[in-house]
């Protein structure tokens, strides 16, 4: 009996992961290009802890607040995203307010941050939660972490915008972009809406666009063409495991040919 309890205590002591694999590569590829491109700081680190943290925060909190307001009250369900909420953000205020004591000048890129979430916690109550339209708003702001990486290591409040010394930041965020969202319609198109040709036709089309990319640097021919190739190489319904190898690659071919891009 004492077995069985302690068993239960440890599993709820477990820290809740959020299933949705893909936006762990859209937390880190951004985070690496910072890197690459600032090189390594005490402040970049800090706040790369922070990124990752905030995400499993963010996403069990806005499943709270959604299903509290969809049903009026704090019901059990409601009570347990909050609880898997509240350790990951105890957590992420740890180096986030290392990170404000560091860079006053955050508080304006949280407040932004806050309203992007209130964007997408709203978007997931009305319907949309797998919709487009959320899955583009993460993928702005994940595009977005590049400059914002740079902004925090060079201690720049408006993130070099129009700044010559921040090319490269906001090159890597277009680059991350165009991936990113090009990612979203092909797994769209394979897995929710496989039986929709459209998106395939869709996919394919973005992809074969896509490759304008190269004309930045020849490196980038390396992912955005693995990308096109796999747009027309996967097909739609295959399984989610063999999609998620082929996503792990590419990804990977991003990292490598964004850095080769940038050095």
């Amino acid at each position: 009996m004492t077995t069985t309890t302690s068993s239960r205590s440890k599993a709820r002591r477990r820290l809740a992961i959020p299933g949705q694999h893909g936006a762990w590569a859209f937390l880190v590829i951004p985070l690496i290009l910072g890197f690459v491109i600032v090189g390594w700081s005490v402040p970049g680190a800090v706040f790369s802890v922070a990124w990752v943290l905030a995400y499993p925060a963010s996403y069990y909190l806005g499943r709270a607040v959604v299903v509290r307001w969809r049903r009026g009250n704090w019901s059990r369900i409601a009570r347990r995203e909050l609880n898997d909420a509240v350790p990951w953000a105890v957590l992420a205020a740890i180096p986030s307010l290392i990170l404000l004591v560091m860079r006053p000048w955050l508080v304006w890129v949280g407040m932004v941050l806050g309203l992007l979430w209130a964007v997408s916690v709203w978007l997931t109550r009305t319907g949309h939660e797998r919709g487009a339209s959320n899955d583009l708003l993460l993928v702005a702001q994940a595009s977005l972490a590049v400059p914002l990486f740079w902004g925090i290591a060079t201690d720049t409040p408006d993130l070099g915008i129009g700044d010559a010394a921040a090319l490269d930041a906001w090159t890597a965020a277009l680059i991350c972009l165009v991936f990113f969202a090009g990612s979203v319609i092909h797994v769209k198109s394979l897995i929710r809406e496989a039986d929709d040709r459209r998106w395939a036709i869709a996919s394919r089309i973005y992809h074969v666009l896509a490759l304008w990319m190269a004309l930045i640097s020849p490196w980038l021919l390396l992912p955005f063409g693995a990308s096109a190739i796999r747009a027309f190489a996967v097909p739609p319904g295959s399984r989610p495991a063999v999609i998620g190898a082929v996503e792990i690659v590419v990804s990977v071919l991003i990292v490598v040919g964004g850095a080769l891009a940038l050095a």
